[in-house]
């Protein structure tokens, strides 16, 4: 079976020749608000918000719902009308716990204002939901030399005139939430104007229990999508800052623990000192029966 592995170098070489004593002030760093929105067409907007985790902090004695924000005001604004958002369960949102509109749906063409007052600070961001572009067509395709494991495939005639943006997710039937696999934001700086066929490994919910260890079923099966599978696809036009925030993001994880590897600055459109991203997707949906 073949895969794609990042092998980050383990072994470093130490110099002993000679010995300093070093006095060394690791640095700190304050709990950040971290906003993570999306308003899509057709859909109320949704925003998760929590506090980051300062690199050398201990997490001793702590659990995920310590870095949850419950008591935020969180707004949207289509320039006419303003969403108060309220916190509620959402067992497909990321944490299973978001800010949920109720007044706004979201429409392509449309510009979106967020503010979101919380910590002790607020936060602003505007968005656009861009007109969705659909794929031409989807389909499952085993990868060899597996006859019964495979990835997702779609053709996308991608539109003349340079600016578009796209991210790719995907879930099974049984699956809690729609994942975006690692890679699945790009746009159309070497496709401008062209047709062309691609694909995508299955993606991991990074809030799923890890699998049991020792499998050796599902370890075969990791990234792949079974002869049996039912696929849904959910592809997403979004703007530049959207596309900026993801990729970069993504940088950074393929990066994590590579110690020769550049630092990241993951960009934001988060305005006040938040990090994160509040995002408009123009989204369409494809369903794939894998035979």
């Amino acid at each position: 079976m073949k895969k794609i592995i990042f092998i980050a170098l383990g072994s470093l070489l130490l110099m002993t020749s000679c010995e300093e004593d070093l006095d060394v002030t690791l640095p700190g760093s304050s709990n950040k608000v971290v906003i993570e929105g999306i308003i899509e067409n057709g859909r109320y907007a949704q925003v998760t918000l929590t506090k980051n985790i300062p690199l050398f902090s201990s997490l001793s004695g702590t659990s995920l719902s310590d870095f949850y924000i419950t008591d935020a005001s969180v707004y949207v604004s289509d320039g006419i009308t303003t969403d108060t958002l309220t916190l509620g369960i959402d067992s497909a949102s990321a944490l299973g716990i978001t800010y949920t509109g109720h007044s706004i749906v979201g429409v392509p063409g449309g510009t979106y204002y967020l503010t979101v007052i919380a910590n002790g600070g607020t936060y602003t961001a505007v968005t656009t939901i861009p007109s969705p572009i659909a794929l031409d067509s989807t389909w499952w395709k085993p990868q060899p030399p597996e006859d019964s494991l495979g990835y997702a495939w779609a053709r996308l005639s991608e539109p003349a005139g340079l600016g578009h943006n796209y991210r790719w997710f995907a879930k099974r039937p049984g699956d809690r939430r729609f994942i975006a696999p690692y890679g699945a934001t790009f746009d159309d700086k070497f496709i401008d104007g062209k047709s062309f066929e691609f694909a995508y490994s299955r993606g991991e919910d990074p809030t799923n229990p890890p699998p049991q260890q020792n499998d050796p079923q599902a370890e075969r099966e990791s990234g792949y999508y079974r002869i049996t599978d039912t696929i849904y696809v959910k592809f997403c036009t979004i703007d530049r800052e959207s596309k900026d925030f993801y990729t970069t993001f993504e940088s950074a994880l393929g990066n994590n623990g590579n110690p020769f590897a550049s630092p990241v600055t993951i960009l934001t459109n988060i305005k006040g000192g938040g990090l994160g991203v509040w995002a408009g997707y123009g989204v369409t949906y494809d369903t794939i029966y894998a035979h």
